[in-house]
């Protein structure tokens, strides 16, 4: 795995954790750390991370990604989502 791309992961890793409190984002399934998940994938999957590469840094799978990916179009409903990925992408 290239360096960038895993310095890339710990940075927006690091920046959902501050932003949303959530200190366990891939070991429950509280509606919290899922928001926090899908925020994490979407922004790296903004920043041009394929879905194969997002499984490798997450520990995920292929499908699981792209569900949590699809799933943003729901998630955008709630404004507690809509907040936390606005101020992550402002502060990167």
């Amino acid at each position: 795995m290239n360096k960038e791309l895993i310095s890339l992961f710990q940075r927006v890793e690091s920046k959902v954790i501050q932003t949303t409190g959530i200190k366990q984002l891939f070991h429950t399934n509280q509606e919290e750390a899922v928001d926090a998940r899908t925020i994490l994938i979407y922004i790296l999957s903004e920043q041009g991370l394929t879905d194969t590469q997002i499984a490798e840094l997450t520990n995920l799978t292929r499908q699981g990604v792209n569900k949590l990916k699809n799933s943003v179009r729901y998630r955008k409903r709630k404004f507690s989502f809509i907040s936390d990925l606005q101020q992550i992408r402002n502060e990167l």
